[in-house]
């Protein structure tokens, strides 16, 4: 997922919460002014739980009346029902009950709840990765002549690499082989598509996660010196997508080992990775230690793809129409 949506996502979470308690603080208000026999009550269930709390530190056996507080809650609710308002009216005011709107669900181990991949997935139209599909591919912007170590020209590659990528998409997750990495030197298109293939899959109702290799290593730093820990999204996405291999900062410690990693454990489960670098062959096997450059080359698992030409971010854009 682009960062500046889960950006705006953490934003837009903290501004419902935010928004849900001034309300829950209206409802008590007008509760306290316009029903006093209800706000009574609330008042005696206050006192009931503070008692409780104060019995609790003080009592290692205590263990609280459910059945007395139960029989005050459902007190609450007659009250309010008679005073004209929802037998809720009081309850916590939430957008969505499943993760209270924070975004995640489950105990343990967290995970994205399906508000927020809908959100996500909303977002995706107007940040980050707007008009970046396949239906928006251009093949224009790239130029009619022959690259070198290419047979064909450079508009022709791509308008088969755009081809290969959708079909990627719509077989998965029974896309072979199982893995793609794209390679080549910058403006070539290599992020345009893993937008386009993570769009796809969204659209699809999978979970892509679209990630640079900067804030991998930023994610798994975090964990490994016991900060938040955002791990699970990298680990248990449908397709994890990795842009610009090797502009990851390089940690001792830290860099190659989490890469290997995360690689080894997602393809040990059978979850499909995407990569794009604009390092060479060569370059990634003196970047990184020979083995983890043989899992990123493995030809059984993963498709290896070149792109070649000319940087088209350096050419003037076609007139559309």
């Amino acid at each position: 997922m682009d960062r500046r949506i889960r950006e705006a996502l953490a934003e837009e979470y903290r501004l419902q919460r935010e928004k849900n308690a001034a309300e829950e603080a209206r409802r008590r208000e007008e509760i306290r002014e316009r029903a006093p026999q209800v706000w009574a009550l609330m008042e005696k269930r206050q006192a009931m739980i503070e008692r409780f709390c104060r019995l609790a530190l003080t009592d290692a056996d205590f263990t609280t009346p459910a059945d007395e507080l139960g029989r005050l809650n459902n007190d609450v609710r007659i009250a309010l029902q008679a005073a004209g308002y929802p037998a809720d009216y009081l309850e916590p005011v939430v957008r969505c009950p499943k993760c209270g709107d924070t975004g995640l669900t489950g105990g343990d181990e967290r995970r994205e709840c399906d508000c927020y991949r809908q959100r996500a997935f909303e977002l995706s139209s107007t940040i980050g990765s707007a008009g970046e599909s396949f239906e928006a591919f251009d093949e224009r912007v790239f130029p009619e002549t022959v690259p070198e170590g290419l047979p064909i020209t450079q508009r022709a590659a791509m308008r088969r690499l755009r081809k290969f990528c959708e079909d990627y998409a719509d077989a998965f997750p029974v896309q072979k082989p199982c893995d793609l990495l794209l390679y080549g030197k910058s403006g070539l298109g290599k992020t345009y598509l893993l937008h386009c293939i993570a769009r796809r899959l969204q659209e699809r109702g999978f979970r892509a996660e679209l990630v640079s290799a900067y804030d991998v290593i930023r994610v798994m730093r975090d964990a490994y010196f016991g900060r938040e820990d955002d791990t699970a999204r990298l680990y248990e996405a449908d397709l994890l997508l990795i842009d610009d291999l090797g502009m990851e900062p390089m940690m001792e410690n830290i860099t190659i080992e989490q890469l290997f990693q995360l690689v080894n454990t997602r393809r040990s489960r059978g979850l499909p990775m995407v990569f794009s670098t604009n390092l060479n062959t060569e370059e990634i096997k003196h970047r990184y230690n020979e083995r983890l450059a043989s899992r990123l080359f493995d030809r059984s698992l993963c498709q290896v793809v070149q792109l070649l030409g000319q940087d088209v971010r350096q050419t003037p854009r076609p007139v559309q129409g």
